[in-house]
């Protein structure tokens, strides 16, 4: 790892609200700074509860958040390798 340099990522205030609304449904709410939305899902409709989004509520976000984010191997929804600085 290279030291001494710095990124020219900026964080744009994206986070996300996961918000049960039923036995086996959530609303998974994403935006970003002043309400805008910042959906990851642009081919689904989230402004419906879903099945879908439960599922990766109840059973993905755990996994990914013990395995990934907290041994800081996370690099975001659109990175799969950690990102390089210039």
């Amino acid at each position: 790892m290279e030291t001494g340099k710095i990124s020219s990522a900026k964080y744009d205030g994206y986070t996300s609200c996961p918000l049960l609304t039923g036995y086996g449904e959530l609303l998974l709410a994403e935006f970003k700074y002043g309400l805008e939305p910042k959906e990851s899902f642009e081919w689904m409709d989230q402004s419906k509860p879903n099945r879908f989004f439960y599922h990766l509520k109840k059973d993905l976000f755990p996994a990914a958040y013990w395995n990934f984010m907290v041994k800081g191997k996370w690099y975001g929804n659109k990175a799969v390798f950690r990102p390089s600085y210039s």
